[in-house]
Order: C-alpha cells, then structure tokens, then sequence
C-alpha cells in the first residue's frame, strides 16, 4: 500500500485555497479536506437557527448537534448538502467569528485529525486547506504552502465568485471585506493567520499572476522536489 502524506495549504481568505485544493487533490487521486468548510458550516447552522456568530455561549451549546461530512465536492451539514450556500458572503464573515472560539476551534480540530487519520492509514495523501493547517492541526505536515496574492487581486477573484453564484456586488466593498478578514484573522487571539510563514515551515507561494493550473502544477512540482510523489 503506498504511503499517505499531509499537504496543508494556508493562506489569507480568497487566495485560491479552495479552488486550488480540490484541484489538487484530484490530481493527486486524494482526500480534500476542506476545514474551513466546518467553520463554515456552523456559521450557517447559527444563521438558520438566529444565533448571532458572536455569541459565544450560544455556539458552544449547539456544536454537540453540529455534523459536517465530505463527499466527492460536496459539504454535508447535518446532512444537507451546502456546498454553495457556504460561499455566500453572509456565512464567509460569520465563520471569521466563530473561529475565534476557542472551544469551537479545539472541537473542529479533533474532527480534522480524525477525518486525516482515517484517510492516511488507507495510504491516501490529504490535501488539508484553511486557517491554522499547519501551525495546529498538521504541525508536521509533509509539505506546507501559504498561499497568497495581493488585496487587490483576492478582491477580483471574489467578485467573480459572487457574481458567478447569481449575485451581484461591488469590487471596492469586496476589497474593503478582504482587508476586513485580513484584519480580523491575523490580529485574534486564537490561532490567527501567520504574519511570518517561513517561520512555522511554510513554502510561500504567491499566484497573483499564475492560473489555477500553473499554481496546482508548481505544488505538485515542490511536492516532488520532497520525493511525496
């Protein structure tokens, strides 16, 4: 059976992480391991339910109810597929909330391991994206990418994202949201975006002006370089 691996891909919000990862991953004939999804996901669970993202005691009650499962690109709440309904930017802001739970964070990331545990005994390799991937959840990750590119370029990207979701919005709010969640997810106090990457092991990676295929072929290529593949 060949051996499984860890690749975690961390970055600022829209980068390309959730595009570039499932595109990895089946090139890669792996498992997506989509954690930002779950914060996601709750998010959503606390919008249909009227919680407030920022209550804390409110989401610490509920996370007992709260199952998410993937499958083949699609995202499981409470099994009711989401996969579309996640990306919308009301449950984008809210999952920046209540990942600065702690207690959310410490639930979401024994969920993580396991999901990874399971996968990687089955000498599959995991494509594990989203905040903290590599500084707590896969510390010893086989290969560690941020991936990043400008405000300007992430904002662009976004607004294309929305539009192509059948709604409509403006690129200078978008920009402003962008910096918001840069903002809001460096500065918490809870596992926050790494400010030095190359400092907890990270390749840097910045495809501001690279295609989703050049950016998945340059990871696979340092993938390689580290004899994974």
């Amino acid at each position: 059976m060949p051996k499984g691996f860890v690749i975690a891909i961390d970055g600022p919000a829209a980068a390309g992480k959730g595009t570039i990862s499932p595109l990895l991953a089946k090139k890669l004939n792996g498992f997506y391991l989509y954690t930002g999804a779950m914060y996601r996901c709750l998010a959503l669970l606390c919008i249909e339910k009227g919680i407030s993202t920022k209550d804390k005691e409110s989401i610490i009650k509920i996370l007992p109810g709260f199952e998410i499962n993937f499958s083949d690109g699609e995202v499981f709440l409470n099994g009711k597929e989401v996969a579309e309904r996640i990306k919308k930017e009301d449950v984008a802001m809210g999952s920046s909330d209540v990942a600065t739970i702690k207690e959310v964070r410490e639930a979401m990331v024994i969920k993580q391991k396991s999901m990874a545990e399971e996968i990687i005994e089955n000498g599959k390799p995991v494509i594990a994206e989203g905040r903290d991937t590599a500084t707590r959840v896969f510390p010893n990750a086989d290969l560690k990418i941020f991936l990043t590119a400008k405000a300007e370029v992430r904002a662009k990207r976004r607004v294309i994202q929305i539009e192509e979701g059948g709604d409509k919005t403006e690129f200078e709010n978008v920009l402003k949201d962008v910096k918001l969640r840069d903002s809001q997810d460096t500065n918490r106090e809870t596992d926050p975006l790494v400010k030095t990457p190359g400092d907890y092991g990270y390749i840097v990676l910045d495809n501001s002006s690279m295609s989703e295929e050049e950016t998945v072929d340059k990871i696979i290529s340092l993938a390689k370089q580290k004899a994974l593949i």
